[in-house]
């Protein structure tokens, strides 16, 4: 039965997605959380699916890796510089990838349609 009840509030979620971020973000960013959910992994909190859009020659600056992401792109390019390494990779649909929690980053769309990609965002538990 619990395992049902999860699965109706993930769909839930996933039917009436939340914007998240709405203010603050850059001319051309998007981010959406789609689910939210409380985690019974060991050391785990909470989970959350993110959709995150950028425009062409879209960025986001030097924000802050607080959760232990999983990224999945899904459609045109990105450029991920993590500002704390200096490291700057580009990922087209398909990629996957994951940031280094900690760490500052910075994305960009260098690209001439629009990027999506998908983040899988584990918050530890203090």
């Amino acid at each position: 039965m619990r395992r049902f009840q999860i699965a109706a509030i993930t769909v839930a979620f996933l039917i009436f997605p939340v914007q998240a971020w709405a203010a603050g973000l850059p001319e051309g960013v998007s981010v959406d959380v789609v689910a939210t959910y409380a985690s019974d992994l060991p050391g785990v909190e909470k989970v959350e699916l993110k959709k995150v859009t950028l425009a062409p020659g879209a960025k986001l600056e030097n924000f802050p890796l607080e959760s232990v992401d999983f990224c999945n792109s899904t459609q045109g390019i990105i450029r991920v510089t993590d500002e704390t390494t200096g490291s700057t990779t580009i990922y087209a649909a398909g990629s996957r990838w994951q940031p280094k929690m900690g760490h500052t980053a910075s994305i960009s769309n260098p690209g001439t349609e629009t990027h999506i990609h998908w983040v899988y965002a584990f918050t530890l538990k203090k």
